[in-house]
């Protein structure tokens, strides 16, 4: 499933409309549509911000959707 149905989903559950998301994010309807159908995909920010207004964990959205992340290895000192 498309991260976008999911989204989708999470904003009906908050029983939001499109335009209340879309004025709390500061996009129009039109992208926030076109995010929800997958016709583009959100950014980084508009990620998590839509965590914090649907209350979930975008983390787990994307391990959900087959997107795996792994620590980066430590940063050696070069003193």
């Amino acid at each position: 499933m498309e991260i976008g149905h999911h989204l989708k989903k999470a904003r009906e559950s908050n029983r939001m409309s499109q335009q209340e998301v879309a004025e709390l994010l500061g996009i129009s309807q039109k992208t926030l549509s076109n995010i929800e159908s997958g016709k583009t995909q959100p950014s980084v920010v508009q990620l998590a911000e839509m965590g914090k207004i649907y209350e979930i964990d975008i983390l787990d959205l994307l391990l959900k959707i087959g997107i795996h992340f792994t620590q980066s290895p430590p940063q050696r000192n070069r003193s």
